[in-house]
């Protein structure tokens, strides 16, 4: 018993901390995949798009985001869109449900050339602190986890 004690509860400390690793790292990976992905669709919905059926709404291009986002609460995903001529803040995601407004905007700007891009940052706050003796008196703070990505518009 007395080796258990010495040796089991650290490493059991030590396995909890590393699920919780392991769950900040894939949350990370899900954003980062998420924002990638949500851009290069929106990238082929630019240029040629404009004014026509094919076009995105910031609506459709946040839902698309949160549905890649798995696992992730909307409500805790801070985004911003950017395109040439507009940016558009969701803090939360959700905030931007209802927002019709066209996304990527070029406003006459139908230079292949032009970028888009979608950024999104998220809190990660791990539940160590509740392993930690001492009553949940000792927190540990939130990491912030953000990814980016900027893709030319190709269509």
């Amino acid at each position: 018993m007395l080796e258990f004690v010495v040796m089991g509860i650290p490493f059991l400390y030590i396995i909890v901390s590393l699920w919780w690793m392991c769950m900040g790292m894939f949350q990370y990976h899900t954003v980062a995949e998420a924002v990638q992905y949500t851009a290069r669709e929106a990238s082929v919905h630019g240029a040629g798009c404009v004014g026509k059926t094919c076009a995105t709404t910031v609506e459709s291009t946040a839902q698309l985001l949160a549905a890649r986002a798995i696992g992730i609460p909307d409500s805790a995903l801070d985004v911003t869109f950017t395109s040439s001529a507009s940016t558009v803040t969701c803090n939360p995601l959700s905030t931007c449900y209802s927002n019709s407004a066209k996304w990527p905007s070029l406003a006459g700007n139908t230079a292949l050339t032009t970028e888009i891009t979608v950024a999104a940052t998220f809190q990660f706050t791990p539940a160590i602190s509740l392993w930690v003796p001492g009553g949940g008196k000792v927190t540990f703070p939130a990491v912030t986890l953000g990814a980016n990505s900027e893709q030319p518009i190709f269509y």
